[in-house]
């Protein structure tokens, strides 16, 4: 065989093998789930698990995730990790809502006003414009089903 038909095989298939990769927020069992290389981790404390980097930095996310600082202050706490970008709740997996993390309360539920930054769990770190102002893929509690909940209505499923 020439060698150029040689490398180009093996260009194609790092081509999809890489393709194949799931992306950030994507469900998971086990970190192999998410990268056969180790870069990317399965956060299994996240309903399904969820395929993030941990340690992340500015910008350095792939693709068009995140990077999300979470338990901030104080500063010895925080972590941070990619998370998948979303416009509306329909972008996210079931048992996940789309919110911007400057809307996420420390009790985990997604807050219709921006907070100050006292009242925040998680911000976003990038530098980037879109980046910054991105909201992201979270497992956080819905406020209006846990109210109906409490209220000791069951939620109307059939509704269209």
């Amino acid at each position: 065989m020439s060698r150029l038909f040689v490398l180009s095989l093996l260009a194609l298939a790092g081509f999809v093998v890489g393709g194949c990769q799931p992306g950030i927020g994507d469900s998971c069992g086990s970190s192999t789930d998410c990268s056969a290389t180790g870069e990317r981790q399965c956060d299994r404390a996240q309903p399904g698990g969820y395929c993030t980097v941990v340690g992340c930095n500015a910008d350095t996310c792939p693709g068009r995730s995140i990077c999300v600082e979470w338990r901030f202050i104080p500063s010895r706490t925080a972590e941070t990790w990619c998370m998948k970008p979303c416009s509306r709740d329909g972008d996210c997996r079931t048992a996940y809502l789309c919110a911007s993390p400057s809307q996420i309360t420390r009790e985990g539920t997604r807050s219709e006003v921006e907070l100050p930054e006292e009242e925040r769990i998680a911000r976003t770190i990038d530098l980037e414009d879109e980046k910054a102002s991105a909201m992201i893929c979270a497992a956080l509690v819905d406020v209006p089903a846990l109210a109906v909940r409490d209220a000791g209505v069951e939620p109307d499923t059939d509704a269209q």
